[in-house]
């Protein structure tokens, strides 16, 4: 279908493509006569989540974590909970109410509100404050799953139900920090505690979520802190501890010191025994020369006294002078004292040995003097070192016994060591993340801190409601409704309706057309009672006028007179009739003379030199010609029209064909094309050699402008 044959369709139908869209409108224009009206407050918050300055100042942010900030901000707002509290918040604020508050709800809504709710049920929620009304509401309300507010929450209630809290539209304001809340309501007061009511709840829960994040993980690090610094004070006290027990000052200056005092002992020790067993040889060589009475002085009890007190001498003095140099004392007063001791006992043995010996010569012959001075000299040599010695031997076993008692003690004191370290530092870790936790939780006090920039107002003026919108929206809707089942059915349709389709359906030429009431010369109407509107002709004349120009056309160029024109049709009432009634006229009016032969029981007015009637039965039977057909017949007659019988559904007279110049195949515009109209036109076309062209009838006046008709007037 071509964009004119659409067009040619729809304006063929402009009456109903008017009258649906209109009916339509019409009635949504009136049944919305009571619509209500509709009033807007909007509101806009202040969250900084993308460029507010914070703790860590204002850096750059994260595109994807401040999408994700947005959507859960957003997500909050929308979600069930917010919408419940919000809800709950609203009727309690409502039930407060003692009288009308117009700036709270209108009559109307406050009769509905107690209508909702009986008397008793309000009594009982409503408190001495709004906060215990709100307590009572929200309570009540969670209690169980079959009270009268739970039932509201829950139902399809323009005002205090979730649903109508979810009309609150939040959005974020281009990539801004800014968030706005917008709602549409019956009520305006409704409409701005709505949103009011709402922020509040969101902001609230908000906060709410964000600082109890923060506060579950402080109170943890908080409690393990705690655990750490107990752990690190009991380890510092069983520190304190071991060091008390062990004597211990500085365990690794005293080790030094115990190690390096030991090898000087040591060493001290090797001097001295190279010493002692020095002095002990000469000693041993004196007392040999002085043989006899000699060695029986040496032995005397006097003298063995005085030895002895001078080995105790020495040997007190050795442990002044070792103990000094270790213990780092000031010694040097008793030293000396003992000393002097030590002196004046030598000098008492000597006195004992120059009084009780006087030999002055050895068996040798050396002087006794000498050998005797010598025998005191190595004597006290060997006493001295021997003293040492045995302190030294004190002191070794001493410090051994200390080296074997400190050895041991260094891994426990650096097992310690490492448990306060290792506690130490996990002590500090928690303390670190515990301030880190606090800072999160000042810098969420801080960003949490969001701001109403611009509060919900109380609208003054209604919104346009939709009456227009549906109005409009019905009328267009009935226009697309009844053109789209035009054009549907025109896609459908496979009649013959116009000649163009005609010919590509049926493969034969079309001649002409006739429209759905042409004008019928001979047909006698009842005169109505009340006269009709008169009707333009002009189609219907221009019509038949160009099928006879048509035909005088051929008839004109045919060398043979008369021209014999047959019209035939596969079934009946195509309009056969109507054709030869339309063509006689017009040729006869024309000057051309023409006759019509009607099958008899035919309505074609009264026979005459010009019209006449013939059996089709009696022609077929005794095959007549044209000639017997038309006798007698007018000398000036041109044009013979002959009508047929239906070749589908009667006897025709086979015979006449061959002698026909002419075929008129007349087809109704509102039928389609079929197998055996095709085996009947082939059939038709074998008997005769006459060109076979169609008439179509029954156009209607949007589908003729397919041929030229120059005095049709297409509206």
């Amino acid at each position: 279908m071509s964009p004119t044959d659409i067009l040619r369709l729809l304006l063929k139908n402009w009456k109903l493509l008017l009258a649906v869209p209109l009916a339509l409108g019409g009635s949504l224009f009136y049944f919305t006569r009571h619509e209500a009206k509709s009033y807007a407050s909007e509101t806009t918050i202040y969250t900084g989540i993308a460029s507010g300055y914070s703790l860590t100042g204002n850096s750059e942010s994260d595109y994807f974590r401040t999408s994700n900030a947005f959507d859960n901000l957003l997500s909050l707002i929308k979600s069930r909970e917010t919408k419940e509290h919000a809800a709950c918040y609203l009727l309690a604020s409502h039930l407060q109410l003692k009288e009308l508050d117009a700036n709270q709800l209108s009559w109307a809504s406050l009769s509905r509100m107690r209508a909702l709710l009986p008397a008793a049920l309000r009594r009982q929620l409503t408190g001495p404050t709004l906060a215990a009304t709100q307590r009572n509401v929200t309570a009540y309300a969670s209690a169980n799953d079959t009270n009268e507010l739970y039932r509201l929450l829950n139902s399809h209630d323009p005002v205090y139900s979730v649903e109508a809290l979810g009309k609150v539209n939040a959005t974020r304001i281009n990539s801004s920090d800014l968030i706005k809340l917008e709602l549409e309501t019956e009520d305006a007061a409704i409409c701005r505690a709505t949103l009011a009511l709402t922020t509040q709840v969101f902001l609230a829960e908000y906060r709410s979520l964000r600082m109890s994040q923060t506060a579950v993980v402080i109170r943890y690090y908080e409690v393990e802190a705690e655990k750490a610094l107990k752990r690190l004070n009991d380890a510092e006290e069983k520190f304190l501890v071991f060091n008390r027990d062990n004597n211990i000052i500085n365990y690794y200056e005293q080790t030094k010191y115990i190690a390096g005092e030991r090898e000087y002992l040591y060493s001290d020790i090797n001097k001295i025994e190279m010493q002692y067993a020095g002095a002990l040889a000469a000693l041993a060589a004196v007392d040999k020369k002085l043989a006899g009475r000699g060695a029986s002085l040496l032995s005397s009890a006097e003298l063995l006294r005085q030895r002895k007190h001078l080995e105790n001498l020495n040997t007190e003095i050795a442990n002044q002078q070792l103990f000094a140099r270790q213990q780092e004392t000031d010694a040097a007063p008793r030293t000396q004292q003992l000393q002097v001791q030590a002196a004046e006992t030598v000098l008492a043995i000597r006195t004992t040995l120059n009084d009780h010996y006087a030999q002055l010569n050895s068996v040798e012959g050396i002087p006794s003097k000498g050998l005797l001075d010598e025998w005191v000299k190595n004597m006290l040599e060997a006493t001295e070192n021997k003293a040492k010695l045995e302190v030294m031997g004190r002191r070794k076993g001493e410090f051994m016994a200390e080296y074997h008692k400190m050895a041991p003690l260094g891994a426990m004191l650096k097992r310690i060591e490492r448990e306060i370290d290792l506690t130490q530092k996990t002590y500090f870790a928690l303390f670190t993340s515990l301030n880190d936790s606090k800072a999160s939780q000042q810098n969420n006090e801080l960003t949490t801190n969001l701001k109403i920039v611009a509060p919900p107002f109380l609208p003054s003026q209604a919104r346009g409601g939709k009456r227009l919108v549906l109005v409009a929206g019905g009328a267009f809707g009935g226009f697309f409704f009844v053109a789209a089942t035009l054009l549907g059915m025109g896609l459908l349709d496979k009649s013959l309706r116009m000649p163009s389709v005609a010919q590509a359906q049926t493969g034969l030429p079309v001649l002409g057309l006739l429209p759905a009431h042409p004008i019928h010369p001979f047909k006698k109407t009842k005169k109505p009672a009340k006269a009709p509107k008169p009707r333009d002709h002009s189609y219907e004349h221009a019509a038949a006028e160009h099928l006879a120009r048509q035909v005088l056309r051929r008839v004109s160029a045919a060398p043979a007179r008369p021209f014999v024109a047959g019209v035939l049709s596969p079934l009946r009432q195509e309009g056969k009739t109507t054709v030869v009634q339309s063509l006689a006229q017009s040729c006869n009016a024309g000057g051309l003379p023409t006759l019509a032969l009607y099958p008899e029981g035919t309505d074609a007015g009264p026979a005459n030199d010009y019209t006449r009637y013939y059996s089709p039965a009696q022609a077929t039977l005794h095959r007549w010609n044209l000639a017997e057909l038309t006798q007698p017949r007018a000398a000036d007659v041109q044009l013979v029209l002959i009508e047929f019988p239906a070749l589908l559904e009667a006897t025709y007279p086979v015979t006449l064909l061959p002698e026909l110049s002419l075929v008129l195949l007349t087809l109704k515009a509102s039928r389609s094309w079929k197998l055996t109209d095709q085996q009947a036109v082939a059939d038709l076309r074998a008997a005769t050699a006459a060109p076979v062209e169609i008439v179509l009838c029954g156009v209607a006046r949007y589908d003729s402008t397919d041929l030229v008709i120059p005095a049709a007037k297409v509206a």
